[in-house]
């Protein structure tokens, strides 16, 4: 399906290393800009089409209270969507171009990020935990740069919330299952969400269902909203 437009939408531009990316702006309903937390929502690999339920998380989250930053950031390796070779190759680029993106917020914001940009959110949270609130992360691999398996130490992030299906083919569930144990061995908070009977790709009623979860896990970190 085609998602309706927001009411309340505006887009601007920005250069990372010569190339426009675009930066669409989702206005919380009834509040003033200033003193509203601030989510960026990072789409999958599909990118934010007008088919795409990225589009309704945008709406939800803005109808929620909280000021919506939707990057296109495959635009800055000039991509509409992208296979696994591409993530392989583009992944520091995109990850450097949403650094510029996460700059913009005067506070601390959340990350939401599904599949790869959930992946994208874990790597700029590593990087700069402090300029960051929470994550709230779907169907998510952890990034090569962070490590993983048995292995891999304990990470220090801000609070998580994962919700992963457990019939995942492409990210197995190892993956939140690693990040719930590494983040607790550095005395941090991640809380796993696994939905037994979903894969990758959420069905509607449970995409709906991971949207609500993950406005709630936000408004408590952010307090009131």
């Amino acid at each position: 399906m085609t998602y309706p437009p927001h009411p309340a939408v505006t887009c601007d531009t920005i250069l990372c290393e010569g190339r426009p990316v675009t930066i669409e702006r989702f206005a919380p309903r009834g509040k003033d800009a200033p003193a509203t937390a601030t989510v960026i929502l990072l789409h999958d690999a599909e990118g934010p089409g007008p088919d795409r339920p990225v589009r309704a998380e945008a709406a939800a989250l803005a109808e929620a209270g909280f000021a919506v930053l939707l990057p296109h950031y495959l635009e800055r390796t000039g991509e509409a969507r992208v296979g696994f070779s591409g993530i392989s190759r583009h992944f520091g680029a995109w990850r450097d171009a949403l650094e510029i993106v996460r700059a913009q917020v005067p506070g601390p914001a959340a990350l939401v990020g599904r599949s790869l940009g959930g992946a994208l959110a874990l790597a700029l949270a590593a990087r700069a935990p402090e300029a960051i609130a929470a994550l709230v992360l779907r169907s998510a691999f952890l990034p090569p740069e962070l490590g993983s398996g048995p292995s891999a130490g304990p990470l220090a992030l801000p609070p998580v919330l994962a919700l992963h299906g457990a019939r995942d083919a492409l990210v197995g569930r190892r993956h939140p299952e690693d990040l719930h144990r590494r983040m607790a061995e550095a005395g941090g908070s991640c809380r796993v969400h696994l939905y037994e009977d979903q894969g990758h790709a959420f069905d509607p009623r449970t995409d709906a269902d991971a949207v609500a979860r993950g406005i709630a896990f936000l408004k408590r970190g952010f307090g009131p909203i």
